[in-house]
């Protein structure tokens, strides 16, 4: 594909994260981060935890951020995608959407249809990637903590738990077991990235969080208070 000026849905997690970088890598711009923060939990779309603290990221790497809201209602959420990418683009003057979709055809397709009608490229860097490969790679890359975890064989010393690749080992062990996404791909789990070369010298450094654990086996780590520091 051609390098394009890139508009990045962005949720500060390892897999959009990851898709920064690899578009970086394969000669495409970042103009601007999009992240959308849905008014429901149960989003079909968008990352809903800690959402707003991706915030940080775009400071650290200099580029443009817009956290945006959105219904968090099945399909309408879409449509509100459409109308904030068709008024972004313009802004950032992007002619591409890049996403960190891996195996959801679900949001890819309506990713894609979004795009066709804007006329974007849709950049997805990870489609179809070997998610146990990917999940390696991901934390060979960058450093990121757990903030949701909703499978069995996760328990609450996940949330919270800083994964490098030696945690990603366990990580991916637990996954075959118990079936779930390596990923996270289905929302088994959710993350949020604390490190990485895209982060120009700076980390961040998580001064404050409460974990909620439900006796129905899922938890959240959800951030109170975090700010970027020197590596």
């Amino acid at each position: 594909m051609r390098a394009v000026d890139l508009l990045a849905l962005y949720t500060g997690g390892k897999d959009s994260h990851y898709a920064l970088m690899r578009a970086v890598e394969e000669g495409h711009t970042v103009k601007c981060l999009i992240t959308a923060e849905p008014a429901r939990q149960d989003s079909y779309m968008f990352h809903a935890v800690n959402a707003r603290w991706a915030l940080l990221h775009g400071e650290a790497m200099g580029v443009p951020h817009y956290l945006v809201e959105v219904s968090g209602v099945k399909e309408r959420e879409v449509e509100e995608l459409g109308e904030v990418l068709a008024k972004y683009r313009r802004e950032c003057g992007a002619d591409g959407v890049l996403t960190g979709a891996i195996a959801s055809r679900y949001q890819k397709e309506r990713v894609d249809r979004l795009a066709e009608r804007l006329g974007l490229a849709h950049v997805a860097p990870l489609w179809g990637r070997d998610q146990g490969e990917l999940l390696l790679a991901e934390a060979a890359a960058e450093e990121f903590v757990i903030v949701a975890v909703m499978a069995m064989g996760l328990d609450a010393r996940w949330l919270g738990a800083r994964i490098g690749p030696r945690e990603a080992e366990a990580l991916l062990s637990l996954s075959k077991r118990y079936g779930f996404s390596p990923v996270g791909e289905g929302g088994e789990f959710e993350t949020y990235v604390v490190a990485s070369p895209l982060l120009r010298g700076k980390r961040v450094e998580i001064l404050e969080a409460d974990t909620y654990w439900s006796p129905a086996g899922w938890g959240v780590y959800a951030i109170k208070s975090a700010r970027l520091t020197s590596v």
